[in-house]
C-alpha cells in the first residue's frame, strides 16, 4: 500500500473490506452507482496521494484508486490495460464506477466515506467512449510453424483471452487458427527461440496473478505443457527476446525493472535472477521495446523502442543497448501499438516490423531498416 498522509486507514480495514471483495453488499446496505470526477479525485488523493500511475513492486494495489488486480480483471479493466496503473484516469474511474454500483462506497472502506462517495450521484462521464479499437494484443513472432518458410505470429484476443496463430506474410484473419485459451491472465509474452531442442520456437509468459515466468512449447503452446522457469517477473516490464548475446547457444532476454528503470540481460534457458546482468539505466521512459533483428550488419540483434515523452522511435545496438548507441529512426510512433519485430517477410533480406494504429485498429507492415511511415508502410489488416 502507498503511504497515506491524509488518512488513518488501518491495515485491518483493508483485510476486512478489500477492494477485490466481489461479494455484493448485504441486503439493505447503502449503495451508490456514480460519482463526479471531483469526488473520485478526492478518493484518489486519499488512496494514493492522487497518483493515478501508482505502482510499487511487491504491493497488491495499483493505480490512483488502488485496485487489486483481481478486481480490475473482474470488472472489465483489461479492455483498457493489463494493470490499473497502466490505464488512464478516465478508464480507472469507469471501472471504479462499476465497483461502486456493485459494492457501494465500502469498497474503499475509509477513503470512500471520507470523500463523500456514497452521497454523490453525479455521472462522471455521461457519454460512453468508443469501444477500444485494439482487438488483439501480445503480437508475438514464433518462427515458421506451418512449414511455408514465413514467420508465423501468435496473438491474444482481448475480449476472449483466446490465443490465435496467424500465418504470414499477410497475417490476415482468414489464416488464423485458435491454439489456446485463458491467455488474458498472462503478460510479457515473448518468443525466445528453441529452448527444448525440438526445433520449434518456445514462448515465455508471465502469470499476472503470481508473477511466475512460464515456458510454453510450440507449436500449440498448450497450458498443459507449461514449465515454470522463474519468479517475481511481475517486477519487470518490456520483456524482449534478443537471441544469443552470450555465445552459449541459448537465447537471452532483456527486461526493464519497473521501480528503477534499469535494463537487465537474462541468460537462458532458465532466466533466473542469478543469471541477470545490468546493462543499462533510464529505460522506464521507453515503451514498446522490441527485437528487430540485425539492422547494422554486426551479427547482433538490434532493439527498437519508443520514447514515451516524444513518440520518437530509436534503434539501440547490442549487446549492451546503451544510450550512446541509440539512433532516432522515426517519429509519431506513440500513435501505434502492438509494435512487433517479425523478421524478413518481404524477401529483401532486411527485418520488417508490424504495428497497429491505436485510433483505427489497422495493422501495418513497415520495411527495415528505416521503418518509415507514410506511403512506405503497407496496410495488411483491420480490427487489430
Amino acid at each position: 500500500m502507498p503511504s497515506r498522509p491524509r488518512t488513518t486507514l488501518s491495515r485491518a480495514a483493508l483485510v476486512a473490506a478489500p477492494l477485490a471483495a466481489l461479494t455484493l453488499l448485504a441486503p439493505g446496505a447503502p449503495s451508490a452507482g456514480a460519482a463526479s470526477v471531483t469526488t473520485w479525485d478526492k478518493v484518489a488523493q486519499c488512496e494514493s496521494s492522487g497518483n493515478w500511475s501508482y505502482y510499487k513492486a511487491g504491493h497488491s494495489y495499483y493505480g490512483g484508486l488502488q485496485f487489486l488486480k483481481s478486481t480490475w480483471d473482474a470488472f472489465g479493466g483489461r479492455q483498457y490495460a493489463q494493470y490499473p496503473h497502466q490505464a488512464t484516469k478516465e478508464q480507472q474511474i469507469r471501472i471504479a464506477e462499476k465497483v461502486l454500483a456493485t459494492q457501494g462506497q465500502g469498497a474503499w472502506p475509509t477513503c470512500g466515506p471520507a470523500a463523500g462517495l456514497g452521497a454523490d450521484p453525479a455521472d462522471p462521464y455521461p457519454a460512453e467512449p468508443p469501444a477500444p479499437q485494439s482487438k488483439m494484443t501480445h503480437l508475438t513472432p514464433v518462427g515458421d510453424l506451418t512449414g511455408d518458410g514465413v514467420t508465423d505470429m501468435i496473438a491474444v484476443e482481448v475480449k476472449s483471452g483466446d490465443l490465435y496463430r496467424y500465418s504470414g506474410p499477410s497475417y490476415g484473419g482468414g489464416s488464423r487458427v485458435k491454439v489456446g485459451y485463458g491467455w488474458n491472465a498472462m503478460s510479457g509474452i515473448v518468443g525466445v527461440g528453441d529452448l527444448t531442442g525440438d526445433g520449434v520456437t518456445d514462448v515465455l509468459a508471465v502469470d499476472a496473478d503470481n508473477g511466475n515466468l512460464y515456458r510454453y512449447s510450440g507449436p500449440d503452446f498448450k497450458g498443459g505443457g507449461k514449465v515454470q522457469v522463474g519468479t517475481n517477473w511481475d517486477a519487470m516490464t518490456n520483456i524482449t527476446g534478443v537471441g544469443d548475446l552470450t555465445g552459449d547457444g541459448k537465447p537471452d532476454l532483456i527486461a526493464v525493472e519497473k521501480t528503477t528503470g534499469d535494463l537487465y540481460r537474462y541468460s537462458g534457458p532458465s532466466y533466473t535472477g542469478g543469471s541477470r546482468m545490468k546493462i543499462g539505466n533510464g529505460w522506464n521512459g521507453m515503451r514498446d521495446i522490441v527485437a528487430a533483428g540485425d539492422l547494422t550488419g554486426d551479427g547482433v540483434t538490434d532493439v527498437l523502442a519508443v520514447d514515451a515523452d516524444n513518440g520518437n522511435l530509436y534503434r539501440y545496438s547490442g549487446p549492451n543497448y546503451n544510450g550512446g548507441t541509440k539512433v532516432q529512426i522515426g517519429t509519431n510512433w506513440d500513435a501505434m501499438t502492438n509494435i512487433t519485430g517479425i523478421g524478413d517477410v518481404t524477401g529483401d533480406g532486411v527485418p520488417d516490423l508490424l504495428a497497429s494504429e491505436t485510433a483505427t485498429g489497422k495493422l501495418f507492415r513497415y520495411s527495415g531498416p528505416a521503418f518509415a511511415g507514410g506511403s512506405a508502410r503497407v496496410q495488411i489488416g483491420t480490427a487489430w
